[in-house]
């Protein structure tokens, strides 16, 4: 005997059952994000990067996205080793040596001078757009190019229901 929640079966000792597609799409997402972040780690050694650098000045990028004013101020080097995962200790001595190579500053709050802030340089954030556009989007672009248009069209409505039940679980 089974019980069924929401989409969701559990076997008569709980166990959850899964159907077999969402196995098998998991399980092609996960090597499709390792081509990604190999691609992603090839790309970020090749301009002299460690792949934990790298996912840094991503960080950063994408925090960059969001205009920095008076009411917005780039991120506590804290708040970015949550982001990521790291320790902020861990963090500072990444963020040490891509000051060194120009690519990040770091700068004191102007209310509270023991907290330190960090954003990417003209310099980094002109380089990691180079390295996302040729490590991300030409390689995916390439990729999904070779697709016939019924299969692109299918992966996109696919990836569009995704984001939007996704989005319903936040």
């Amino acid at each position: 005997m089974s019980t069924r929640y929401n989409r969701i079966t559990i076997d008569n000792i709980g166990m959850i059952i899964i159907n077999n597609n969402i196995i098998e799409i998991w399980n092609y997402w996960e090597k499709i994000n390792k081509s990604i972040r190999l691609k992603h780690r090839e790309t970020s050694q090749k301009y002299g990067f460690t792949f934990e650098q790298f996912h840094l000045l991503i960080e950063l990028d994408q925090h960059s996205e969001f205009k920095v004013t008076a009411d917005i101020s780039p991120p506590t080097i804290g708040e970015v080793a949550d982001d990521i995962g790291n320790t902020p200790h861990t963090l500072s001595e990444r963020i040490k040596r891509l000051e060194k190579k120009g690519l990040v500053e770091k700068r004191r709050d102007d209310k509270d001078l023991r907290v330190n802030r960090v954003m990417l340089t003209n310099q980094g954030q002109i380089l990691i757009n180079k390295i996302k556009n040729e490590a991300g989007n030409i390689f995916i672009y390439n990729t999904l190019e070779q697709m016939d248009q019924k299969s692109l069209n299918n992966l996109l409505n696919g990836l569009k229901h995704l984001n939007q039940e996704i989005s319903k679980e936040n």
